[in-house]
């Protein structure tokens, strides 16, 4: 259960941010795909808001980190914005990143991290990342896994100080987690879907309903949909790990939001039968809500119950997103990838 029941799609991620302050005053923060007109502005913005004493945001763009990072600054003089350019592209550059906040002796501890950044193609052509992995897989969820254990010994400084649970991992996810499971036979997207077992098999209702092409040897729908069901699958294997700590972990759909990424990824015929299903986009700040609950409101603690949409808890999901059994495997899994990418 969540503090506030009454809180939903329409509620404000600044409302809810003063609501549960004494969760995020002067403590740090770390918020990666932080960019002007994004639901990473909006979470930065809130927990600053709220009197977060340092917020690390993260981008791999330079000028937009520099606008942003002014922006804040302005409106929020109390709190510090440490940048970190951060290219999910590359699981070098990626490490690269993280052991720069481990090196930087101003940081002792990271009290909350949000792993925001993401994105999807929008084409159904196969794209890879420096490392030659599929990209929706890659940047959404291995590049966010490495970042996330490369950072440990940071966030569990901040669990020995911290009282139990409100140490906080979260993961952006997506109702998109709908169309595919992980395809563990090939997660590398490099088979034509009629070429895995049935049960890694898409769900092919969902581009019947936004008019996505099916049945096709690349969807980039279930590349997005394989990375966001891997990322409430590494929440809930997190909490496994590392609940005994006092470090806890959600994943969350922050829905529909009329951001700067979501505007020019869904086009206009898509946009429009989305409005009709779920009604009008979120404002960012709206957009951002979610994931404030899930970061600081006391009463959540890590357990069974890890996936948040409209800031409460949600068992509408797919069973294979919060499969305990399939968690493992994708983190072996994705620890075996990157041992064999990084050497």
């Amino acid at each position: 259960m969540t503090s506030n029941p009454s809180y939903g799609k329409t509620s404000s991620g600044i409302e809810i941010a003063q609501a549960y302050a004494g969760s995020i005053k002067g403590k740090t923060a770390l918020v990666t795909g932080v960019s002007v007109g994004g639901i990473g502005e909006a979470i930065a913005r809130a927990f600053a808001h709220a009197g977060a004493a340092t917020v690390i945001i993260t981008g791999r763009d330079d000028t937009r980190m520099s606008t942003v990072h002014s922006a804040l600054s302005t409106d929020y003089p109390g709190t510090k914005f440490r940048t970190l350019k951060l290219n999910l592209i590359s699981l070098a550059a990626t490490k690269q990143a993280a052991q720069e906040i481990l090196d930087d002796t101003s940081i002792d501890q990271i009290d909350i991290t949000v792993t925001n950044a993401g994105f999807s193609t929008g084409k159904d052509e196969r794209e890879v990342t420096a490392d030659g992995i599929e990209s929706h897989f890659g940047v959404n969820h291995l590049a966010h896994f490495l970042f996330v254990n490369t950072l440990l010994p940071k966030i569990q400084a901040a669990a020995k100080k911290n009282p139990s649970g409100a140490t906080r991992i979260v993961t952006l996810s997506s109702k998109a987690s709908g169309a595919s499971p992980i395809r563990f036979s090939d997660w590398n997207y490099e088979k034509h879907s009629t070429d895995v077992p049935d049960s890694e098999q898409p769900n092919w209702i969902i581009h019947q309903l936004i008019g996505a092409p099916a049945d096709v040897p690349f969807s980039s729908l279930v590349a997005y949909g394989q990375s966001k069901t891997a990322n409430v699958l590494m929440a809930v294997h997190l909490n496994k790990l590392l609940s005994s700590e006092g470090i806890s972990a959600f994943s969350l759909d922050p829905g529909v939001v009329a951001s700067t990424g979501q505007k020019a990824l869904v086009d206009e015929a898509q946009r429009a039968k989305l409005e009709e299903m779920v009604g009008a986009p979120k404002t960012i700040d709206q957009g951002a809500a979610t994931a404030v609950v899930a970061a600081l409101d006391p009463a959540l603690k890590g357990g069974e119950a890890v996936y948040l949409d409209d800031c409460q808890f949600s068992d509408q999901v797919p069973p294979w997103t919060t499969d305990a059994q399939a968690a493992e495997r994708l983190w072996k899994l994705s620890e075996n990838i990157v041992k064999e990418k990084l050497g």
